[in-house]
């Protein structure tokens, strides 16, 4: 999935002359001539190259997108089954318990790659799951706003009104 998530940051970057390999369990990204190996340095290196306040703006964001970008690598990335998978998703629900994004008010490359890794499986819920985990909706929401993210990526509904559709009766 490294592989697949760095791909679609390039996208996302808008970048084309952007080399991806994966050797034996090792990624290695190159781009304007620096390598760089591992999915996070990988990552970090890219929008450090190409758009940096995608790191984030101050230390703490610097600090909490270098451990989101850890989270997804070494947990989200290597669920080996549903029940995993539950459990990174509980949890990252609970963190946007308090917040819009990730690593505080503005979106990072953290929330891009979450993104990235999520729509797939955001794409198949039901309501319910979508209910389930509300704080995570509510930020998978905002983040499709994002103009680079919605023109790659197609929409997930997250209204309540066709839960509700042709319900109605008279009295």
């Amino acid at each position: 999935m490294d592989k697949k998530v760095l791909r679609e940051v390039v996208k996302y970057l808008q970048q084309d002359k952007i080399r991806i390999d994966s050797e034996k369990n090792t990624i290695a990204v190159e781009a304007k001539g620096k390598r760089t190996e591992g999915f996070v340095c990988g990552a970090l290196s890219l929008v450090r190259t190409f758009e940096p306040q995608l790191e984030g703006v101050t230390p703490l964001q610097k600090s909490l997108t270098h451990s989101w970008l850890t989270y997804c690598s070494t947990q989200l990335f290597h669920c080996a089954s549903l029940e995993a998978l539950a459990t990174c998703l509980h949890h990252i629900n609970k963190e946007l318990e308090n917040r819009a994004f990730l690593c505080g008010f503005s979106a990072t490359l953290a929330d891009v790659v979450l993104f990235l890794s999520l729509h797939p499986f955001v794409l198949t819920w039901s309501f319910m799951q979508k209910e389930q985990h509300q704080n995570l909706s509510r930020w998978f929401s905002t983040m499709q706003g994002d103009a680079r993210l919605a023109a790659t990526h197609s929409p997930v509904q997250f209204s309540r009104t066709t839960l509700y559709a042709g319900t109605l009766r008279a009295h």
